[in-house]
Order: C-alpha cells, then sequence, then structure tokens
C-alpha cells in the first residue's frame, strides 16, 4: 500500500499547483508571442497594401493616357486619310501647287 503522510500529500498539491501554474505562464507567453507576429505581420501587410494601392492608381492613370493617346492617333490616322493632309503635305515639304495657284513669298527669302 502506498500511503502518503499529510506533509507529502501538501507538497505533491504545491507541485501541481506549480506545475499547473508555470503551464498556464508558458501558454500565456506563447498567446503573447503569436500575437505580436500576427500584428507585425498585419503591419507589413497593410504596408505592401497601400503601396499596392499606388502603384494600381498610377497604371490606371497611364491606361487613361494611353486611351486619350490611342483615340488621339485614331483621328489622326483619320487626318492623314485626307485631302485636306496631302495638300500640306505636298506645299510644304514639296512646294507643289495646283495649276492655278500662285504663291506669294515675302521679300528678304
Amino acid at each position: 500500500m502506498n500511503l502518503e503522510s499529510r506533509r507529502e500529500r501538501e507538497q505533491r498539491y504545491k507541485r501541481q499547483r506549480r506545475s499547473s501554474i508555470m503551464g498556464v505562464v508558458i501558454i500565456l507567453a506563447l498567446v503573447l508571442v503569436i500575437g505580436v507576429a500576427l500584428w507585425v505581420g498585419k503591419s507589413s501587410i497593410d504596408a505592401k497594401n497601400r503601396e499596392y494601392e499606388s502603384q494600381i492608381q498610377q497604371l490606371e492613370q497611364q491606361l487613361k493616357e494611353q486611351e486619350e493617346r490611342k483615340s488621339e492617333l485614331e483621328e489622326y490616322k483619320k487626318y492623314i486619310k485626307t485631302k485636306k493632309f496631302v495638300e500640306e503635305v505636298a506645299k510644304d515639304k514639296f512646294g507643289l501647287l495646283y495649276p492655278n495657284e500662285i504663291m506669294f513669298k515675302p521679300k528678304g527669302d
């Protein structure tokens, strides 16, 4: 038979209490460490998110500018197919005129 004295029983309960208190302290410390790690991770993710939002805004602005440029180029493409454009190029670059057209040049040229 394993009979414990009253003193041995009290010592065992004290050890168990200390052990359980240490367990709770260790668990709280682990929860605290995990909480801090999650908070730091969230902070870095938030910073990256702000950076990505900024990049998105810049890219949207660039997209808008390129769409405007595209529409300008389409208008220019239509313009270069007109008779007016051909006449302007012929006059400016090649000095060509219609047969009944007279060119006046200022003095000094």
